[in-house]
């Protein structure tokens, strides 16, 4: 889980939405966002589609669709990042509207054969490590188990063909351009 957050997790409609996000990121297969006004909770999957920035838009555009009732069936997202496609559902606190959950589909471009065959989550980590990131301060950011974000490593060095986080970040930066 990564919160970005204006206050902590309290009593009313901000604990509602919290509990959503729990009960909607054991399920989810790919990236996922709850937000609200004040507040956006995302996987490690929606971590590297997502900054803080784009809670605003994803507040407007879900209640946007949630007003029409459009909200279940696919939509065009657009975010200073690029174009995305979701879909988003009402969380509500006592018959009143607290938040949205949004399912998000697309990524940002392939920049070759092994990003094709990266999970989201997969891709997530990578990203991070290449960074410079320890597992532990992934792990942290995305709110996962180092030894989640080991396993992720291990599935992108199999995939890249790497075989050290400098060979991944120089291949990274590579592709990148």
């Amino acid at each position: 889980m990564l919160a970005h957050d204006s206050h902590t997790a309290g009593p009313g409609p901000h604990r509602a939405l919290h509990a959503h996000f729990l009960e909607v990121r054991r399920k989810a297969k790919g990236p996922v966002a709850v937000v609200d006004a004040h507040t956006m909770f995302v996987n490690s999957a929606a971590a590297g589609l997502l900054s803080s920035a784009d809670r605003t838009l994803l507040w407007e555009w879900a209640g946007r669709r949630l007003s029409t009732a459009s909200g279940r069936h696919p939509g065009r997202l657009t975010l200073p990042s690029g174009t995305l496609t979701g879909r988003c559902e009402g969380v509500y606190d006592s018959h009143v509207l607290a938040g949205a959950v949004i399912w998000l589909a697309g990524r940002p471009a392939d920049t070759g054969p092994a990003w094709s065959r990266l999970t989201d989550s997969e891709r997530t980590v990578a990203e991070h490590v290449a960074r410079g990131l320890t597992n532990r301060e992934t792990a942290a950011l995305l709110f996962i188990s180092p030894h989640t974000v080991d396993y992720h490593l291990r599935q992108v060095f199999r995939k890249f063909q790497v075989r050290s986080r400098v060979e991944l970040a120089r291949l990274m930066a590579i592709q990148a351009g």
